[in-house]
C-alpha cells in the first residue's frame, strides 16, 4: 500500500450531505484529480479514475509528469476542502471544491496566505441508476491511513463531464459565468475570519498584516474511503 496520500478533510454547505451519492462522487473525482499528475499509477489507488475521465487529459489541465508511486515523497500536508454551490440529481451532479491546505512544519503554508484555490466539478451519469454511496464514515476523530483512498471502483458509470479551477470577483460570477461562488468566501472566512479584500476587483481576499500561517500535524482523512455500499 502506497501511504503517500495527503489526508483530506471534508465539509460542506448546510443542507449538503458529505455522504450522498453525489458527494462521494465530487469527493472522488477532486482528490483522484489531485494526485494524477503526479502518480503514474493513479488507477491502482482510484480505480476506475481513467474511465471516468474517457480520455487521457487532466479536466484542470495540469501537466502530468508520471512520476512512479514508489519514487513520491510523503505529503506533508493537510487539505481541507468544502463543498459549495451543489446540484445532484440521477443523471448529473455538480459542485465546486474550496480548498486550502496546512503544512507540518513552517514556511511551507502558501495555501492560506490566503486561500485561493476553488475547482468546480461536473460528473453525468451514462448509466440506468446512479449507484449507491459507500458506508459512511460516522467519525471525524479516527481513521486508519489505509482508508485515504478508495478499494473500489467509486466512479460505476460515471462520467467527469469537465473541470476547471474558478477565478471571479468577490464571489461574482466573472463575465465567462466561472466566478467563485460565495459559498467558498463564507467558508474561507468561517477558518480565517481576519481576511479581507485589498480592492472591489480582487479575485480573491486577502490575510491581514502581520498574519502567521498555522502548522499542525498530519490530519485524518474524513470521510474515509471505508468500503463500498453492497459488499455481502
Amino acid at each position: 500500500m502506497f501511504g503517500n496520500f495527503a489526508p483530506h478533510v471534508w465539509s460542506a454547505d448546510a443542507g449538503i450531505d458529505l455522504f450522498s451519492r453525489g458527494s462521494e462522487l465530487l469527493r472522488a473525482a477532486y482528490e483522484a484529480g489531485y494526485y494524477w499528475p503526479v502518480i503514474k499509477e493513479v488507477d491502482d489507488f482510484f480505480p476506475g479514475y481513467t474511465k471516468a475521465l474517457g480520455s487521457d487529459r487532466d479536466v484542470f489541465g495540469n501537466t502530468r509528469f508520471e512520476t512512479g508511486s514508489e519514487f513520491s515523497a510523503p505529503v506533508a500536508q493537510t487539505e481541507f476542502t468544502h463543498i459549495t454551490d451543489y446540484s445532484a440529481t440521477d443523471s448529473a451532479v455538480s459542485g465546486t471544491i474550496c480548498k486550502y491546505w496546512i503544512s507540518t512544519s513552517e514556511g511551507m503554508n502558501g495555501s492560506v496566505s490566503p486561500p485561493t484555490a476553488a475547482y468546480r466539478i461536473v460528473l453525468e451519469n451514462r448509466g440506468k441508476s446512479p449507484g449507491l454511496p459507500g458506508v459512511a464514515d460516522s467519525d471525524p476523530e479516527f481513521g486508519e491511513s489505509s482508508d485515504r483512498i478508495p478499494s473500489w471502483d467509486v466512479f460505476g458509470s460515471w462520467k467527469i463531464r469537465s473541470g476547471s479551477w474558478l477565478f471571479g470577483t468577490s464571489g461574482r460570477s466573472a463575465p465567462d459565468g466561472e466566478g467563485v461562488p460565495p459559498g467558498c468566501h463564507d467558508w474561507w472566512l468561517q477558518q480565517f475570519p481576519g481576511l479581507t479584500y485589498v480592492g472591489p476587483t480582487d479575485q480573491f481576499r486577502s490575510q491581514p498584516e502581520g498574519f502567521v500561517a498555522p502548522v499542525m500535524p498530519l490530519g485524518v482523512q474524513y470521510p474515509g474511503w471505508i468500503s463500498p455500499a453492497n459488499v455481502s
